[in-house]
């Protein structure tokens, strides 16, 4: 009950994490399982895609000297079919999408864009050489380089990697984070609080938040305001991350700090930050801890602020906050103490001018601010007041 004797800078967390999280160790999984996983090794085209010149369009194939002109219809290739010789001066070839295209042609001309005149074909404008031709290695080039070490794998990245025959690839190790909701006050999802008692929702936002940015949340039951409960939770084994909700501050029952203390180290522990300035890290047998406020929005920017880093670094990602931006003006005038780091939550409207951020109002305690904003906007350290009108950046919210 003594208030903290010192705040850290949040640039003094990401040194920590940066000198102290190390990316986990790999393993192989089969492509049709690599939805969501992050390389661990690059992925490299074992040959030119496509291999030889291809039709992109249903026409003709012929030379681009030879246009506007009539030209003599030789043959005609399927998609799956080759032409058997090189055409030759004053001859088209009918082509198909994705056909190869043959020796001495060096465009395709849309069939809609000519006149068939049996067996000749009637084409009145001219064309430059390479239209509607793919070239060869035009899609992937031998030997480069086509998904990085660090990408997070998506649905057309399980297309590409099934082109190049990486049917196994190299992938980080998800990392486990176990979530440990603590309080006396709290009660389970699905009973109705009464008296003072709150509704745990905490593990769920955050369960969300740590599947998107990567990992796969392991929640864990309840635990009272009781250090040995809280001892045995954050010392079992099989997490990379633990994260406490609740307790993270100062007060009589805030256990969260003491126990961190008593079985392994808490070098930060109190931001300029706000919310979430009551937030802890902690090394307990090696394993990161995160200590999360727990009121909901200082506990999302928590996760937002320090956890997701550390399961970005964990993942050998590059730390960035995964949102789309935009460009705004404040709607007023804000301030903040200087040495403070400031995520305001903002609603956004459309003007002539452009858009208009506004402040959102309402301690971390309260939901609806969070749920009814559209994103947030960072102010930093250094900086005590941003003027109306101010141009700013605002990480969205997804709608």
């Amino acid at each position: 009950m003594r208030g903290f004797r010192q705040r850290h800078a949040l640039r003094e967390v990401e040194a920590l994490i940066e000198a102290r999280i190390h990316p986990l160790s790999v393993e192989r999984v089969p492509f049709s399982l690599a939805l969501g996983r992050v390389l661990a090794e690059p992925v490299v085209a074992p040959r030119n895609v496509p291999p030889h010149p291809k039709s992109a369009m249903d026409g003709y194939a012929v030379r681009a000297a030879d246009l506007p002109g009539r030209l003599e219809v030789v043959g005609e290739i399927m998609a799956k079919a080759s032409f058997d010789r090189p055409l030759e001066k004053g001859e088209a070839v009918r082509i198909m999408t994705g056909a190869r295209v043959p020796e001495g042609a060096d465009t395709v001309v849309m069939v809609e864009d000519t006149v068939s005149e049996p067996p000749f074909v009637r084409i009145d404008h001219a064309s430059v050489s390479g239209r509607h031709v793919l070239r060869t290695g035009e899609d992937l080039s031998a030997g480069a380089v086509i998904l990085e070490a660090g990408r997070r794998l998506g649905p057309a990245d399980l297309a590409m990697l099934v082109n190049l025959d990486a049917l196994e690839v190299t992938v980080r190790r998800t990392p486990k984070v176990r979530l440990i909701p603590t309080g006396n006050e709290l009660i389970p999802a699905g009973q109705a609080p009464s008296g003072n008692e709150v509704v745990e929702s905490n593990s769920y936002m955050l369960g969300a938040m740590i599947e998107r940015d990567g990992g796969v949340a392991v929640p864990h039951p309840i635990v009272r305001d009781d250090k040995e409960m809280l001892k045995e939770a954050i010392r079992r084994p099989g997490a990379d991350l633990v994260v406490v909700t609740g307790g993270s501050s100062v007060g009589m029952e805030d256990f969260g700090p003491v126990v961190v203390r008593e079985l392994g180290e808490l070098p930060i522990h109190g931001l300029h930050m706000k919310p979430a300035s009551p937030s802890g890290v902690g090394f307990v047998d090696g394993v990161p801890v995160l200590l999360a406020p727990g009121y909901p929005i200082a506990g999302y920017v928590a996760w937002d602020m320090i956890g997701r880093l550390i399961v970005q670094r964990q993942l050998g990602r590059t730390p960035a906050l995964p949102y789309n931006k935009c460009r705004a003006r404040l709607a007023r005038t804000e301030k903040k103490a200087e040495a403070q780091v400031l995520i305001l939550r903002v609603k956004l409207e459309a003007k002539e001018s452009g858009l208009i951020a506004s402040s959102i109002k309402g301690g971390a305690a309260l939901l609806s601010t969070l749920t009814g904003a559209d994103g947030f906007v960072i102010m930093p350290e250094g900086v005590s007041e941003l003027e109306a009108g101010t141009e700013v950046t605002v990480y969205c919210y997804p709608s």
